[in-house]
This record gives structure tokens, C-alpha cells and sequence, in this order.
């Protein structure tokens, strides 16, 4: 019930906030979990991703003031964040299907997008698998980069893992020296941190670090911690990894007397195998604190 407690405080938040810059790990702190998971668990439960479900509540309420004020399109534009009336006309015809100014001047069909409300439903039927692990610190090599709510699950991210396995297929998938760069079970792993700048997780795609690594990487470090380890059998991808997050987030840790280490990243973990495979196993990883 907490969870579905906060991604409505979340919701009511957005809607306080239509007409000033929404900060994405503002929101995501409210629920309890970082940018990245936040994005995946939103657009699982709703179906779009959250700077979707922000526009268009932003422009349903500039609907209600082109038609019930006599506010310049200009500054109504300037309200709900677009730069200019170009882009805001743009923006509104993709939605609405018809101009800012001919919402005053003839009778049109317009759409409105409610706020959402999020409601308990029966879930858990399905066992979930985990284990209690603490692990020292650790350290993990490989590419950064940032991931947004902006984006669609995985738009930035995808590229980053395509990128280390080009660089690393050679060294590691097939083999080669594989011993002297990383140490299973940490094969490839996506680290994913809580803290974000202008709504940015920070990432890194590798591997566990054993003291070498190719030039263009970075060593990132993992504080030691406990960690509630999910053992996932699915394929992976933005079919899946959001619905896993989304039943560790509202299932499990309701459940479970622990709560979220937020000064930690999460982990993904992908052995080597077939990812694409009904029966491929995975993990997340994924920090906790006794509850108070």
C-alpha cells in the first residue's frame, strides 16, 4: 500500500506543479527509488513514459485557458514550459489534432487527459525468488552515461550496452583473456544510481573490475552493502525489466521489513546466455536497509 500511496502523492505533485519545472529525482525520491527505476515502474503501470503523461496534462490544461481566458497564445506557451508559440502549436496540434488559435475560433473536438489515479489490485499469486546477500565493496569497470524520464525505457541506455559488448566481444563474450578482466558472477552488469542531476541517472554498463581494462572505460565503486538479490527467469528488455522492478517495488518490499538503501545504486546482473530465451536467468540486485 506505501508505494500506491506515493505514486498518487506523486501525481497530486505533478499536478500542483503543471506550470513550473518538474524535477524528475524530485519525484522519484517520493516513491522511494531512483530515476531510473521510477521512469520503468511509471511506464509500466500507465503505459506511456512520465514526460508523455506530463505533456499532455500540461496541454489539457492549456485548453481550458484558450478557452476560458483571453490570455495571449503566447504567454500560455510560456505557462506550461515551451519556448516559443511555435513549438507549443506544434505540441498542441500532435495532441489535439487542431491549432492553439482555432480552439477560440470555431467549435472543435478537443482531448482531455484526466490525471491518473494509481489502484490496488490483487497481485503476488506468483512466487518471487530471492536471497539476502551482503557484499563488500566492490568496484566495476566500464562505459558511463545518463538516462532520462524523457526517454522511452532503454532509449539511452540500449546504446551503451551495444557499445560495451562491441568494444568487449572479443575480450569477453567469446572468451580470449577473458580471466584478467572480470570475475563472474558480475559478467555484465548495468549499475544504475539514485543520485541524478537535472533528472539524470547516472549509469555504468561493464563488468566486475580485477585491476585491468580496456583504455576507454571507467572504474566505478560499489560500496559495501546488503542486497536483496531477485533471481528473474525471462528474457530481458524493456518487456521485462520494468515489470520486474514494478512487483519488487510494490510486492515485495511491502512485505518484506526492509526498505530501499537510496545511497546506493541497483544492480542488473546478465550472465552469459541467451537474453532473448523464455528460460534465460538474470538478477537484480537491489540495496536495503532494515525498515526503522
Amino acid at each position: 500500500m506505501e508505494l500506491l500511496q506515493e505514486m498518487n502523492q506523486v501525481v497530486a505533485y505533478i499536478e500542483d506543479n503543471l506550470t513550473e519545472q518538474i524535477r524528475y529525482e524530485a519525484l522519484a525520491r517520493m516513491a522511494g527509488c531512483s530515476v531510473y527505476e521510477f521512469s520503468r515502474i511509471f511506464s509500466f503501470l500507465t503505459g506511456m513514459s512520465l514526460s508523455e503523461y506530463i505533456r499532455r496534462r500540461r496541454l489539457s490544461q492549456a485548453v481550458f485557458d484558450l478557452r476560458n481566458s483571453e490570455e495571449k497564445i503566447v504567454n500560455i506557451a510560456l505557462k506550461y514550459g515551451y519556448e516559443s508559440p511555435t513549438t507549443f502549436t506544434r505540441a498542441f496540434k500532435a495532441l489535439h489534432g487542431v491549432t492553439p488559435s482555432s480552439v477560440r475560433k470555431t467549435s472543435v473536438s478537443l482531448k482531455t487527459y484526466p490525471p491518473i489515479t494509481f489502484l490496488l489490485t490483487v497481485k503476488g499469486v506468483t512466487g518471487m525468488e530471492f536471497r539476502i546477500e551482503k557484499k563488500e565493496s566492490f568496484q566495476i569497470m566500464g562505459l558511463f552515461g545518463y538516462d532520462t524520464a524523457e526517454c522511452g525505457p532503454g532509449d539511452t541506455l540500449t546504446p551503451l550496452w551495444r557499445e560495451f559488448m562491441d568494444c568487449c566481444n572479443a575480450r569477453l563474450w567469446n572468451g580470449g583473456d577473458a580471466g584478467s578482466y572480470y570475475t563472474a558472477p558480475f559478467w555484465q552488469v548495468g549499475a544504475y544510481h539514485f543520485q541524478s542531476e537535472d533528472g539524470k541517472t547516472k549509469a555504468i554498463i561493464g563488468a566486475q573490475y580485477r585491476g585491468t581494462k580496456p583504455e576507454n572505460m571507467a572504474v566505478e565503486t560499489i560500496p559495501a552493502a546488503t542486497w536483496a538479490v531477485f533471481s528473474m527467469v525471462s528474457p530481458t528488455g524493456i518487456d521485462y525489466v520494468p515489470a520486474a522492478y514494478t512487483r519488487i517495488l510494490t510486492e515485495w518490499f511491502p512485505s518484506s521489513g526492509y526498505r530501499r538503501d537510496e545511497s546506493i545504486p541497483s544492480l542488473e546482473v546478465f550472465p552469459p546466455g541467451n537474453a532473448g530465451s523464455a528460460d534465460y536467468a538474470w538478477e537484480i540486485w537491489m540495496p536495503v536497509l532494515p525498515r526503522d
